[in-house]
């Protein structure tokens, strides 16, 4: 970087204003959550259902858990064929069809499959679903067993859900996977919970992407993840320079407006649009244009 343009984000950045940038990233912070309580998580957490599928009863229901979400996807693809893909989920066997990068850099290790492996043709009660090939590396170990099964139609997750197929003719199946937890008996477990909702979103909604992909592709697809990659690196980069405009910015319009409304197309871009990086790589390219504008007009 060159000593003129250190010289000038130093200067823009004195300590007396620290405190005022960080008075913004708050209201910020705020202004998301609020927006995230009101309008973005009542739709992560029916993506794709009608209220149909999330007012319907399944197998795995239970009255002393909180329903979490109904997620659901079209795929287009006959029943059979979707349910040997579904039943392959787990880290020992085809995997979970989601971000791998991410799983592996939280040290989940886990096989990516892209084709039907005779293995792992069936599911039964008991089957434990690993959540990691090799649980000493993961930030926390998980597990899932198995607790009920309707070959080609259900099977429930013990601490995550139930998996139902539904016909809707011979070329279309509904894919719907429904949530339940206990309610946090702690403080520090229901915050756990509501962090951990945006985060389950993301993961599963690839999850239930990757298996519409792979069963609509047929065996022997071969996938890649540098979109997936390009989206989430986008994401992180974006909400970087979001939060460092505040700390640069003169004025209402470049330290709060500008800011803000990236950061609620950032939280859109998210959790809201499509996974892909048309709206995370757009975000960045336009924070990092207004970046360069800002350094050379007004350093």
């Amino acid at each position: 970087m060159p000593d003129c343009l250190k010289y000038n984000i130093m200067k823009k950045i004195e300590i007396p204003s620290l405190f005022k940038s960080l008075l913004i990233i708050i209201f910020i912070i705020l202004l998301q959550l609020s927006i995230y309580d009101l309008f973005l998580k009542p739709i992560i957490t029916t993506w794709g259902a009608p209220v149909k599928e999330i007012s319907m009863s399944m197998a795995g229901d239970n009255k002393a858990l909180t329903v979490t979400s109904t997620r659901a996807i079209l795929i287009n693809a006959p029943k059979a064929e979707v349910w040997e893909w579904l039943i392959q989920l787990g880290a020992d066997r085809g995997g979970f069809y989601s971000y791998e990068f991410i799983e592996r850099a939280l040290g989940y290790k886990t096989r990516q499959q892209n084709s039907i492996t005779p293995e792992f043709k069936t599911i039964a009660v008991g089957n434990i679903i690993r959540g990691s090939i090799d649980e000493n590396s993961s930030i926390i170990p998980y597990n899932f067993r198995v607790l009920y099964v309707k070959p080609e139609d259900t099977f429930v997750l013990e601490n995550w859900g139930t998996f139902l197929l539904e016909e809707v003719n011979n070329q279309q199946t509904r894919l719907v996977i429904r949530t339940q937890e206990a309610e946090g008996s702690t403080p520090w477990l229901r915050v756990a919970q509501y962090i951990a909702i945006p985060l389950h979103f993301i993961m599963e909604r690839r999850t239930l992407m990757g298996i519409k992909a792979r069963a609509e592709a047929g065996e022997n697809i071969q996938l890649s993840q540098s979109k997936d990659v390009a989206w989430f690196s986008g994401i992180v980069l974006s909400g970087l320079l979001i939060y460092f405009l505040v700390f640069i910015g003169r004025g209402i319009v470049q330290s709060i407006i500008l800011p803000t409304v990236f950061s609620l197309w950032w939280l859109c871009a998210l959790l809201l649009f499509n996974p892909i990086p048309l709206y995370s790589i757009g975000l960045l390219l336009v924070v990092c244009g207004y970046l360069i504008y800002t350094m050379i007009f007004f350093g």
